[in-house]
């Protein structure tokens, strides 16, 4: 039961990149989430196949503030991160999710690339692919491909060129 999930955040009207990912992981992905500040119309095509949530920067009220996306292999709650404050603290995130029975949270906003559990709860930000920000920002802009097998979470980052970082992949157990 090995799944592949493409997670991007802060394309801040990127829409070229959005189509360039979809385009490089089609064929192997189960799905696709985008984790706010698109600056583009929630009823752009590209949203039939992301997943997305609502950013600080979207003003199409047609985005969700977060949602819960559940398949057979987990279950997933989104949101940009910065209704819970997430610049200053991960707890009031990983709360939400939790209240939802979350396997995994994604979580956008900081710009920066993350993957780490929190009070037992695995959180992710794939970082920003058009503006990043923090230690990693040599790498021009992150997002994540996370891998999902019963027992293990494995999250690869990659650059907007689609290079893998191998240096930044992590794997978490799920348990």
């Amino acid at each position: 039961m090995d799944k592949q999930y493409v997670v991007v955040s802060d394309t801040h009207g990127d829409w070229a990149i959005l189509t360039t990912i979809l385009a490089r992981h089609q064929l192997d992905m189960t799905a696709a989430f985008y984790l706010g500040d698109a600056e583009l119309s929630a009823d752009d095509d590209l949203f039939d196949v992301y997943q997305a949530v609502a950013g600080n920067m979207d003003w199409d009220s047609a985005f969700p503030d977060d949602r819960v996306y559940v398949d057979e292999a987990i279950r997933i709650f989104l949101a940009h991160g910065h209704l819970h404050h997430t610049p200053l603290t991960l707890m009031p995130l990983v709360r939400a999710g939790q209240a939802v029975d979350a396997d995994i949270i994604l979580t956008g906003h900081t710009h920066e690339l993350g993957a780490q559990k929190v009070n037992g709860t695995i959180v992710i930000n794939p970082g920003s692919i058009s503006l990043p920000r923090g230690e990693d920002v040599e790498y021009g802009g992150t997002y994540a491909v996370m891998s999902v097998t019963a027992t293990l979470v494995q999250v690869a980052f990659y650059t907007r060129m689609g290079e893998l970082i191998p240096n930044l992949t992590v794997t978490l157990p799920r348990i």
